[in-house]
């Protein structure tokens, strides 16, 4: 059995978001991908079992890695306000920072290709941020409203000012960006 590389499993994730980001699930062959990643395709097949696995562990490592990032910089002792708005300022730079795996989650996030169990761990990256929203409940620094509710108004507008930003639609300035912070921390505050 052939070793993993890291480096190698890296450029396929990233070949593979770039690719079907570009041309859809359909049209991308696990060639194209080995192609682009500089890899051969007997090499894919050391990483993943076919094309829906592939799909499914790199809308896994995304998950993983936004999650990550969502969450630098955030400490125990910040206060729910602190702790909010590094995690809407970090999302709002990943979505720029990254706006091809950006879309790449996005497409993929209502589709029945990506099966139950890898939303489902999709999910459980972002839990410690869950935690944050728990926490603004308890403390009474939120609504007390659900998370599916929540992250409509906190994230959504984030969105879709960063899809904006990046069609060239808006420039998002300091200014800006400082208002779309504050709506929202108005619609979710108490």
């Amino acid at each position: 059995m052939r070793r993993r590389d890291g480096k190698k499993e890296q450029a396929i994730f990233d070949a593979a978001i770039r690719l079907i980001t570009a041309n859809g699930f359909a049209d991308t062959s696990m060639s194209k991908i080995a192609k682009a990643a500089g890899v051969s395709p007997a090499t894919i097949y050391v990483y993943f079992e076919n094309k829906e696995d592939m799909l499914n562990k790199t809308y896994s490592h995304v998950k993983r890695e936004m999650a990550s990032a969502l969450a630098n910089g955030l400490s125990p002792e910040l206060s729910v306000a602190e702790a909010f708005k590094v995690i809407w300022y970090n999302f709002f730079n990943y979505t720029l920072d990254n706006s091809v795996k950006f879309s790449f989650t996005e497409q993929f996030a209502n589709s029945p290709i990506v099966d139950r169990v890898r939303k489902e761990e999709g999910m459980s990256y972002f839990l410690p941020l869950l935690a944050w929203f728990e926490r603004g409940i308890r403390e009474k620094v939120f609504r007390n409203i659900s998370m599916e509710l929540f992250a409509a108004f906190a994230f959504a507008p984030v969105m879709a000012l960063a899809k904006q930003h990046n069609c060239g639609e808006v420039v998002l300035d300091e200014k800006t960006l400082k208002t779309a912070f504050d709506v929202t921390w108005s619609a979710i505050t108490r």
